[in-house]
C-alpha cells in the first residue's frame, strides 16, 4: 500500500512539473525569444504565427507589433501586412518612426505608390528628410530621375549619405549615356548590323552582316544566272529581306534593352542603398 501511494505521489511530481514546464515555454517571454530567432533564422512565416501570438497576449506592446509588420514583410506577405497595419494601430500617421518606415516598405514592395505618398503626406512622426528620402525612392523605382532630382533638393541635411548616393543615381540617370533606338534602326537600314555594333552587340551585328550580306549576293548571283523568271534568286530574295528586316527591328530593340538595362542598374544600386540605410 505504501508502495503504491509513493507511485501515484511520484507520478503526480511529475505530471505537475511538465504542466509548469508546458507553461513555461509558452509564457510571453519565450514566444518572444522564439519569434525573434524565428525571423533571424528567415522563418518569417512562422515568426508571423509567432508574434500574432504575442499580440493576443498584449495588445499593446510596439516592439511586438514592429516585428509582426517585418515578419510579414520578409515572408512576401507585403498586402497582409498593409491590412494588418492598419488593424493593429488605431492611426497608422502617429505611429513612431521605426513602425512608419517598416510599413513604407510593405508599400514600397507593394509599389503602392500612390497610398505610400499619401501615408508620407499625412505622416507626423516621420521627419522632413526621410519622407524626401523615402519619396524619391519610390520616383527612380519609377524611372522618373527628374522628379527625384527635384526631390532632393529638399534635403535639408546635405551630408545624409544615402541623400549624396541618390543624387549621384540621379545625375546618371538624367545625364548618362543612352543608345538612341531611332538611330540603331537607320544605321542597320544602311548598312546591316552596323545598328546592332553601335549598341554594343558586335557579335549579333557581324552575323546579321555576313547572313544578309550573304542572302543578297547569292540573289544577285541567282539573277545573274537565272533571270528573274526562275524561283531560284526569289528564294534568296525573299530569305535575304526577311533577314535584312529583322536586323533593323533587332537593332532597334538591343537600343531599348540596353537602355533599360542601364535603368535597372541604377535602380538595383538604389536598392542596396535604401536597404544599408533603412
Amino acid at each position: 500500500m505504501k508502495f503504491k501511494s509513493g507511485l501515484y505521489f511520484l507520478a503526480l511530481s511529475l505530471f505537475s512539473f511538465a504542466v509548469r514546464g508546458q507553461e513555461n515555454l509558452f509564457n510571453e517571454e519565450n514566444t518572444r525569444k522564439f519569434a525573434e530567432y524565428l525571423l533571424e533564422s528567415g522563418q518569417a512565416d512562422f515568426a508571423v504565427k509567432e508574434y500574432e501570438r504575442l499580440l493576443y497576449l498584449d495588445a499593446s506592446k510596439l516592439n511586438t507589433k514592429l516585428g509582426l509588420m517585418k515578419a510579414y514583410r520578409l515572408s512576401g506577405r507585403n498586402d497582409q501586412g498593409v491590412q494588418r497595419t492598419y488593424q493593429i494601430f488605431e492611426d497608422i500617421n502617429t505611429m513612431p518612426r521605426s513602425h512608419s518606415i517598416e510599413f513604407s516598405k510593405l508599400l514600397l514592395n507593394e509599389r503602392s505608390w500612390d497610398l505610400a505618398n499619401t501615408f508620407w503626406d499625412k505622416s507626423q512622426t516621420l521627419p522632413s528628410d526621410d519622407k524626401v528620402l523615402l519619396k524619391s525612392t519610390v520616383s527612380i523605382f519609377d524611372s522618373k530621375f527628374q522628379q527625384a532630382h527635384e526631390q532632393l533638393l529638399n534635403l535639408s541635411d546635405t551630408t545624409n549619405y544615402l541623400g549624396k548616393g541618390y543624387i549621384s543615381i540621379v545625375d546618371r540617370g538624367l545625364h548618362g549615356k543612352r543608345k538612341s533606338p531611332f538611330l540603331a534602326g537607320v544605321m542597320s537600314t544602311a548598312i546591316p548590323g552596323l545598328g546592332k555594333a553601335y549598341t554594343g552587340d558586335w557579335k549579333d551585328g557581324l552575323v546579321s552582316l555576313i547572313f544578309t550580306g550573304g542572302m543578297a549576293f547569292q540573289a544577285i548571283r541567282k539573277f545573274n544566272q537565272f533571270g528573274p523568271n526562275n524561283y531560284r534568286p526569289w528564294v534568296y530574295t525573299v530569305i535575304g529581306s526577311g533577314f535584312y528586316l529583322g536586323n533593323i527591328y533587332g537593332s532597334v530593340k538591343s537600343a531599348k534593352n540596353k537602355n533599360i538595362k542601364r535603368i535597372n542598374l541604377l535602380q538595383h544600386e538604389a536598392s542596396d542603398l535604401f536597404n544599408s540605410y533603412y
